[in-house]
């Protein structure tokens, strides 16, 4: 099988917002086991020159093409995949003109700024008949493969609830850098919600399926972010008014009978606990999944897998499976296994734009719900006993 021919959008030397495409997507690419399904031949930045220093930087080969806009790059007849790795609020600008050439397309998460442009990128996808990933990796997550195994397999029975608890391992009690603004900005669109509640709960849908109910509740525990600016010493430059969420809770039912729970709180996880805790509790057994991160799916390095069977006092430690992209650095081993699984196929173990849209449609929801005049739960009656 050919490589699928790469044009990276956002391999920057010195992105303000984020490296995540140096992070996360050229350890994969650049990788003798990446190059197997992938070749990058086209970068694209704010300009030709920084597209051209990032090929240098990079160490990519001379052929790689260098391009200024997303225009440019997506009438370039080789390549295949536009792969889009910039701030959420650019996504449309780049997106667009790629699948118009009908270029298949990988974006990170947010997938745009708000729902109307999420749904014109799917309808346009949709019309010109090209494929598409969303950088959620809960589909490829080592972590979430083995939790379904187990629970195929029986070994906890019927599931009766799960309870989820995480941590953004992001300080709001300090002073972010400048870049940071977008978490406080509701029409940024990329938050807590959007970003690490989303990441999390796609782990859930994922095992348990759809929800049938929930209530949902989100507070601003932090009313203003202070932003301070790394060149000039982390000196404050600026406070601003938060208007998106930093404390989100859910509980509910999902169509297959599991109660659930899962609370995300933005800050550090406490001293020598983890920042993440997954509890699945069945009618034989129970699972117990913990990270020092506070995501399964974008990193699990130092992930802790327990089972215990009901009845018993003694849990049971299980390793997660290796594979071809096991000794690969974090956290690049997902991403990667998000690009396998596009190119031979296996729609299971990635998401779609369309599961996006559904996902979004989901956090949308919560924040119109949050938004409206209904209380959240039923009146507290006893209190006039």
């Amino acid at each position: 099988m050919a490589p699928n021919k790469v044009g990276l959008v956002g391999l920057s030397t010195g992105s303000k917002v984020t490296s995540w495409a140096t992070l996360a997507h050229l350890p994969y690419l650049q990788s003798e086991q990446g190059k197997r399904y992938y070749e990058i031949v086209a970068v694209c930045n704010s300009s030709v020159e920084s597209a051209k220093n990032s090929v240098k930087h990079f160490k990519l080969p001379e052929s790689v093409r260098s391009y200024g806009s997303a225009e440019d790059l997506a009438v370039d007849p080789d390549v295949e995949l536009v792969v889009c790795v910039v701030g959420n609020e650019s996504h449309c600008k780049v997106l667009l003109p790629a699948i118009k050439a009908g270029k298949d397309v990988y974006t990170e998460l947010p997938l745009a700024s708000n729902m109307e442009q999420m749904k014109e990128l799917v309808t346009l996808a949709e019309q010109q008949g090209v494929k598409t990933m969303f950088g959620s990796q809960g589909q490829a997550s080592p972590v979430v493969h083995l939790v379904k195994k187990l629970i195929a397999e029986g070994k906890i029975g019927r599931p009766l609830s799960t309870t989820l608890i995480g941590t953004t391992v992001l300080p709001l009690d300090k002073a972010l850098p400048t870049s940071f603004q977008i978490l406080a900005e509701r029409k940024a669109g990329a938050n807590f919600a959007t970003i690490w509640f989303l990441h999390s709960i796609t782990c859930l849908f994922e095992v348990f399926g759809e929800l049938e109910t929930y209530d949902s509740i989100m507070g601003i525990d932090y009313p203003t972010l202070e932003l301070m600016d790394p060149s000039q010493g982390g000196k404050v430059v600026d406070s601003i008014k938060k208007e998106c969420p930093d404390n989100i809770r859910l509980q509910g039912r999902f169509e297959s009978g599991t109660l659930v729970t899962y609370q995300l709180r933005a800050g550090e996880a406490f001293p020598r606990e983890p920042g993440c805790r997954w509890l699945i509790n069945g009618d034989e057994g129970d699972i117990l999944i913990t990270n020092t991160r506070g995501c399964f799916d974008i990193e699990h390095e130092g992930v802790v897998i327990k089972y215990k069977q009901a009845g018993e006092k003694e849990t049971q430690t299980i390793e997660l499976p290796q594979d071809d992209l096991t000794d690969l650095e974090r956290p690049a081993q997902n991403v990667g296994r998000l690009y396998e699984a596009f190119a031979k196929g296996e729609k299971e173990s990635y998401a779609d734009w369309e599961v996006a849209l559904k996902r979004h449609a989901f956090i949308d929801e919560m924040f119109q719900r949050g938004d409206g005049d209904r209380a959240f739960g039923a009146p507290a009656t006893y209190r006039s006993q």
